[in-house]
């Protein structure tokens, strides 16, 4: 693409939407049309929603690892109906700060030289630490990524 030409979402939108009617059979496209229909009319499920609120589960669930999320998965798939019929809902369990974690496990983790990776990174999620960075040393942009994913605080000096 030559990027003089701004992209048509709903050009894009429109051939997948094509696509879609020609792959799909007729009764996925029934289900799915009812379903649009369904998120059409917010209010009537919204008083659905008060009225099987009493009867609803909300499960807080944390998924940190690739294990976790297999566990999650298989989970939701034997619960399909209860959260199709709104019996049970997910809530992602928020995660602590480092910060918050620190006084309980140690303080902060050291470095005065050389790079902090990823796996410095993790090191410093399993114990609970925030990571101290000295004047100098490099924080890659994958340790960065994961730190924020984790809630590990880097702090600069």
């Amino acid at each position: 693409m030559s990027g003089d030409k701004p992209v048509d979402r709903d050009a894009i939108r429109a051939m997948v939407r094509q696509v879609l009617r020609d792959a799909l059979p007729e009764a996925v496209r029934e289900k799915i049309a009812a379903q649009a229909a369904e998120t059409a009319a917010p209010k009537k499920r919204t008083e659905a929603r008060a009225a099987d609120s009493d009867a609803s589960k909300v499960e807080e669930v944390s998924i940190a690892s690739d294990a976790e999320l297999a566990a999650f998965v298989r989970r939701v798939i034997e619960q399909r109906e209860a959260i199709q019929a709104g019996r049970l809902k997910f809530r992602l369990k928020r995660a602590r700060k480092a910060t918050e974690a620190e006084p309980a496990k140690g303080g902060g983790e050291r470095v005065d030289k050389g790079i902090v990776t990823e796996k410095r990174v993790m090191a410093a999620a399993k114990a609970g630490k925030r990571l101290v960075v000295g004047k100098g040393v490099v924080v890659t942009p994958l340790a960065r990524d994961k730190a924020r994913q984790l809630g590990v605080e880097i702090e600069r000096e």
